[in-house]
């Protein structure tokens, strides 16, 4: 994973460009205002008092979101949305010790914050100024978190001795080409109130919907040592939601899903809708079906819900990652 992006399987050291990134800065407003105002912070964020950060860091997704949904044969929802998020993080210290990891109460909270929406036509201005406010304030809090973490540490008889953050040995570059959103290769509209229509045949279930969605994003990430990246990304899917009651009262529900990077890899809506008729039957089965006393013993996982056990419980505790300091009045 690269600084935080876990979708992205590049080794730490390694400088991959399916398009020159100086070419990409010139054609892309996004990375130029990105890298221009990343110029500007290294060369002028500081102070007399608090010093310069030793790292910065811009991140930004821009999300477009294709959704339909339908209940029982009807469509109750039909949108297109397209937003930006940017995340802007200053360190303060050295790569030894620095502001992060660390919890305490109080502390300086601007106004505007670090994180938020910035607007979608990517507008060099527009985004340079919201850069620019949210690195502000990023430094202000990072200066005086580093503050508090100092003097927190110097009130422990062993301070940890591992580095807050790593020093990486080569800056990671990879610019992308953009995808273009691609919404017209499946009648979603038509698609999904046929897959919702199935639901009427179970007399039963009295709550079926249906929504097939898909996802275009483009994540952006630049940091003060280099690191550029521009990967663009997708995902289809149909999701399927039914529920009933039992008869003494208890709820019950049950769930499909399907995704692909592509429309084009869904399946069809035949094989959908024989998916939704066998869900709803199990569930009037299983609301039929006679009420079992209290059971006390062991339980067998099937194999997809064994894996994601061992992933919640025992990845974690063998991952080494460190828990925060915390000093909270």
């Amino acid at each position: 994973a690269v600084d935080g992006f876990p979708g992205l399987k590049i080794q730490a050291g390694q400088t991959v460009e399916s398009q020159p990134a100086a070419q990409a800065v010139q054609e892309d407003d996004t990375l130029r205002a990105m890298k221009d105002e990343m110029a500007r912070s290294r060369a002028r964020l500081q102070t007399a008092d608090l010093g310069k950060p030793y790292y910065i860091s811009y991140r930004l997704l821009d999300v477009q979101i294709r959704a339909v949904t339908a209940d029982f044969g009807s469509i109750v929802n039909s949108t297109t949305t397209r937003s930006r998020f940017m995340l802007v993080s200053v360190r303060m210290g050295n790569y030894h010790i620095d502001s992060s990891n660390f919890i305490t109460g109080g502390g300086f909270q601007g106004s505007i914050g670090n994180a938020g929406q910035v607007g979608i036509d990517g507008d060099y201005y527009s985004l340079r100024q919201d850069l620019w406010l949210a690195t502000d304030q990023a430094y202000k809090q990072a200066a005086d978190m580093l503050a508090r973490k100092q003097a927190f540490l110097n009130s422990l008889a062993k301070p940890p001795e591992i580095d807050d953050f790593a020093r990486l040995d080569k800056p990671v570059v990879l610019v992308e080409p953009h995808a273009r959103p691609e919404w017209t290769s499946r009648d979603w509209d038509k698609e999904a109130e046929q897959a919702s229509a199935v639901f009427r045949t179970f007399p039963d279930i009295y709550a079926g919907r249906v929504t097939y969605y898909m996802i275009y994003q483009t994540y952006y990430l630049l940091t003060s040592e280099g690191t550029m990246l521009r990967v663009p990304s997708s995902l289809a899917g149909i999701e399927g939601a039914v529920q009933t009651q039992a008869p003494d009262g208890m709820p019950l529900h049950d769930f499909y899903s399907a995704y692909s990077d592509t429309p084009a890899g869904l399946p069809p809506i035949g094989q959908v809708k024989q998916n939704l008729a066998q869900i709803s039957q199990q569930l009037e089965d299983l609301r039929a079906a006679p009420a079992i006393s209290d059971y006390d013993g062991p339980i067998l996982f099937e194999p997809r819900a064994a894996g994601s056990l061992l992933a919640q419980l025992l990845a974690p505790s063998l991952s080494g990652a460190r828990p925060p300091l915390a000093s909270v009045a």
